[in-house]
């Protein structure tokens, strides 16, 4: 089976940043096609795994079931199976929701019904075409100084290519900030904090 064009481009990209040939898409036994392979499915995982960006963050609709494990909190939710990294929860009229918990690979709260939002590692092995282009540079910049003594055996390389690749992941983190909404204004319906503090000495 041929390599996937879009996965395939990462990969050569890869390459070329290495100082190796490029891979052609029929070729799926050679040595480099393997330690790219590996490369690949270690960058997309420690990429995604370890970092939230708009394109693998997920929004949907939860509906609990009663639970008796915790008296403050009376509905229990099964997490997504491709659930990676906790974003945050609304409650049914889109209001931030804070009074949660999760314990026991469960998710807790009070309200039967909820928006949930969470990261997750996305399948990029055969179909990456709708992966943004800064993120496809940041996955071949990964794989280069992951994979680079072990087809140039240059350290040197290594380092600078290392050293492009923390500042390209800054630089996604910055343009990822710019592209999401502004922060949501606090006010006394999304903040326990300013709730309490109004009613405070109120009986």
């Amino acid at each position: 089976m041929s390599t996937e064009a879009n996965k395939l481009a990462i990969i050569n990209s890869a390459l070329r940043m290495v100082g190796s040939y490029h891979l052609d898409a029929s070729d799926t036994t050679s040595t480099t096609y393997e330690i790219t392979s590996r490369a690949y499915a270690q960058a997309v995982d420690e990429l995604f795994g370890e970092n939230i960006f708009e394109f693998n963050s997920k929004r949907i609709t939860l509906t609990g079931v009663e639970s008796t494990t915790f008296k403050q909190h009376k509905y229990e939710f099964t997490l997504p199976s491709d659930y990676n990294l906790f974003i945050g929860v609304e409650d049914a009229d889109d209001y931030a929701y804070t009074d949660y918990r999760f314990a026991n690979g469960k998710f807790y709260c009070t309200e039967q019904t909820l928006k949930f939002s969470y990261s997750y590692v996305p399948d990029l092995d055969t179909n990456a075409s709708t992966l943004p282009p800064f993120l496809s540079r940041l996955l071949s910049l990964h794989m280069a100084q992951n994979m680079c003594i072990e087809l140039s055996g240059s350290e040197n390389r290594h380092e600078i290519l290392h050293v492009q690749y923390v500042k390209a992941l800054r630089r996604a983190r910055v343009l990822e900030g710019r592209s999401s909404p502004a922060q949501t204004y606090i006010n006394a319906d999304n903040s326990q904090f300013l709730n309490a503090h109004s009613q405070y000495g109120k009986v």
